[in-house]
């Protein structure tokens, strides 16, 4: 079925509640569960055929639009929305750190994260440590 919002996907999969995560969308089925989605999001969904397939032709828009699709896609789209904030500034923070000389460096490692690195180390291997005390940290 199509409706002027998007194609019915039916989901009969094994899996209660069945979380789509492959194309970022976030919905949840329950086997048997028909939704309305984008098409774009239907035409990705229909390629798996052993959990999928087009909608009951007879089901109607309220039938199938009742639950909270449009809730879901959104409340995804929000999630990914703050997780490329996220990594664009944590790319920032990496791009600053490349800059940075040795001393730079030290000092950034003890202010921020107050973990101290030998003057020995490469200006390289410093950079490699500092992201790493970004990536289990986070930035500060």
């Amino acid at each position: 079925m199509t409706g002027k919002n998007g194609i019915a996907v039916k989901y009969f999969g094994r899996e209660s509640p069945f979380v789509e995560r492959n194309y970022g969308s976030g919905l949840t089925f329950d086997p048997g569960q028909t939704r309305v989605v984008p098409p774009e999001l239907a035409a990705r969904l229909l390629r798996h055929a052993d959990v999928f397939s087009k909608g009951d032709d007879n089901a109607t828009l309220e039938d199938t639009d009742s639950d909270s699709t449009q809730a879901q896609l959104e409340a995804a789209a929000k999630k990914k929305a703050l997780e490329d904030v996220d990594l664009s500034n944590r790319q920032d923070l990496v791009d600053q750190i490349n800059r940075m000389d040795k001393d730079a460096l030290k000092d950034y490692a003890s202010i921020k994260y107050g973990q101290s690195l030998p003057k020995t180390l490469s200006v390289e291997n410093m950079r490699i440590k500092v992201v790493q005390f970004i990536d289990q940290f986070g930035a500060m």
